[in-house]
């Protein structure tokens, strides 16, 4: 069986897998307004690690979505074993579940960059609160990205694009968003030399899914200055209708 690297993720249940790892998920929100009435969304919640942070620190609403079977597992799993009431659901970001201005901030870590990006941020836009906050962490092609690379990486990752730092602005900007912010920004290797985590397993992995974080690592190392992640904080603000 061919695994793809989503399912390597979910099947090996990596936690923290986005740049900056759970620790950068922890200095983002606490530099956020969050208290008990916020209503958050955790837009590709994998095993759930950010949900449950979520719940148990601020004791806020907490919606998680994943389109995984194996993340859902995990992340059920989590929030059983921690007794927490967090709502669950499988469903896509790009078709998402809720009604219109339903969330005080969406969280997206890793997440938006695999799926139709215009879709997704429109789903979005459309259930956020006015004057609500999207923080999302994701993939972004340094300029020095040459046409053959970007589609090796696009290939392997299953990306329908992947968009530059301006063309992640623009596209923010085109599907409503305002009050645009880069919070953090880095190349695949400044994240490697800075950070600390280890990429064994504690399981011994089948070839397959071996195959497949072995292609992973090579293609980080080879394009570690060429491919690069971001964080983006947006707005959806009163006063600015967008159809």
């Amino acid at each position: 069986m061919n695994h793809s690297y989503q399912d390597a993720l979910a099947i090996i249940g990596i936690e923290g897998a986005h740049p900056g790892g759970f620790e950068l998920t922890k200095q983002l929100l606490k530099n956020e307004e969050i208290d008990h009435t916020s209503m958050i969304l955790d837009a590709g919640c994998g095993t759930g690690q950010t949900s449950s942070y979520l719940a148990k620190t601020f004791l806020c609403q907490v919606s998680a979505l994943d389109n995984h079977p194996e993340m859902v597992k995990h992340a059920t799993k989590r929030f059983q074993q921690a007794n927490l009431s967090i709502d669950l659901y499988k469903s896509s970001i790009e078709e998402l579940p809720f009604d219109n201005n339903s969330f005080d901030f969406i969280i997206a870590e890793s997440t938006t960059a695999f799926t139709d990006i215009q879709k997704s941020l429109r789903e979005f836009f459309r259930v956020l609160k006015q004057e609500g906050t999207l923080l999302s962490i994701d993939m972004t092609a340094e300029t020095n990205l040459d046409s053959t690379s970007k589609k090796e990486i696009m290939d392997f990752y299953n990306l329908r694009e992947l968009l530059t730092q301006s063309e992640w602005l623009k596209a923010f900007q085109e599907n409503g968003f305002t009050d645009l912010k880069i919070l953090r920004s880095s190349t695949v290797l400044e994240e490697l030399m800075n950070s600390s985590a280890s990429n064994s397993f504690v399981q011994p992995l089948n070839e397959s899914l071996e195959r497949v974080m072995d292609e992973h690592y090579r293609l980080i190392l080879s394009y570690g200055n060429s491919l690069g992640y971001r964080v983006y904080r947006a707005s959806k603000k009163k006063g600015i209708h967008h159809e």
